[in-house]
């Protein structure tokens, strides 16, 4: 189903919400006595709804480019996206020349890999093209590039980032309500991994991965939160989209038990714990650590 499925089903409990069309966040509604009103869902994110910026880049999942309102339907260089993608990365640090020519022409002699990037810049030039007054969206100063800070530039990733910073402050402030509100705001901005389209490159592999963990952890803090609040059967439909990512998660199988504990369903606490069990035995060739093994044994015993 997905995570826009499973916010979509969540905005179906109780009377159905009506979908906002603005441009303003959802709030999300304070939880009532039997426990927090699952959010709206949000629209499907596409470059049309994002906030109005000079050049909107969508790098989680495949690449997607708004440049003064006109989406990028294909790249005349792949070269060009390729170096685009990596200063997108190091926004706001100059790059050096000879960076981005070792990393995408490393067996080519230096001034053929300086010629190279010549053209994959003029034609990423041409593709970043708009009605900038004489501005250059890509400044070049002592042997460095640098994407043009005078133009407003809007990355989903800096927004996927800012809104986890704000969900944790607000969980351990003990702002519930808040903490999900921003969660949900990350997973929505989490279309799919970094630069999912592009097999090419490997530079940004430790980020993809650290971006997947994240994504993970937000799925897990939801679920974490929806539990606290009394609303276990919310907290599992986070934590089992937080399993499809990783299997292996003991933590999330954790969750889950947990839920199930809290709705007196020990049978499916059972059932999740051989799941976990499985999971690490196949993918892994490990047995689950002493944590979930206690907590199976304390949520499975008889009380005397």
């Amino acid at each position: 189903m997905g995570v826009s499925g499973w916010l979509r089903l969540f905005s179906r409990r109780g009377h159905s919400a009506h979908r906002r069309r603005d441009k303003e966040p959802a709030k999300v509604p304070a939880a009532t006595a039997h426990g927090p009103v699952i959010a709206p869902s949000a629209q499907p994110l596409l470059i049309s709804d994002m906030p109005d910026a000079d050049v909107t880049a969508l790098i989680l999942g495949p690449l997607e480019l708004s440049v003064a309102g006109r989406h990028v339907v294909r790249w005349n260089s792949l070269k060009a996206r390729a170096v685009f993608q990596y200063l997108l990365m190091h926004r706001g640090r100059p790059v050096r020349r000879d960076v981005l020519m070792d990393l995408q022409w490393p067996h080519h002699t230096y001034t053929s890999a300086r010629n190279n990037l010549n053209v994959a810049l003029h034609s990423l030039r041409n593709t970043l093209e708009g009605p900038w007054q004489g501005l250059q969206p890509i400044l070049y100063q002592d042997g460095c590039y640098v994407l043009n800070s005078e133009l407003k530039w809007w990355i989903d990733r800096d927004e996927f980032l800012s809104a986890l910073r704000n969900a944790h402050l607000d969980h351990v402030s003990d702002h519930p309500i808040k903490a999900i509100s921003h969660y949900l705001k990350a997973v929505e901005l989490y279309r799919g991994s970094l630069f999912e389209d592009d097999s090419t490159g490997d530079w940004y592999l430790a980020e993809q991965r650290h971006l997947n963990e994240l994504h993970l952890q937000a799925l897990e803090g939801l679920g974490e939160i929806y539990l606290d609040l009394g609303e276990p059967a919310s907290a599992q439909k986070f934590a089992q989209l937080a399993l499809a990512r990783d299997p292996c998660c003991e933590s999330v199988h954790r969750l889950l038990m947990r839920c199930y504990a809290a709705e007196h369903k020990q049978q499916l606490v059972s059932r999740q714990y051989s799941i976990c069990v499985q999971a690490l035995r196949d993918e892994l060739g490990v047995s689950p650590g002493a944590e979930t093994l206690r907590l199976f044994h304390d949520l499975t015993s008889v009380s005397s």
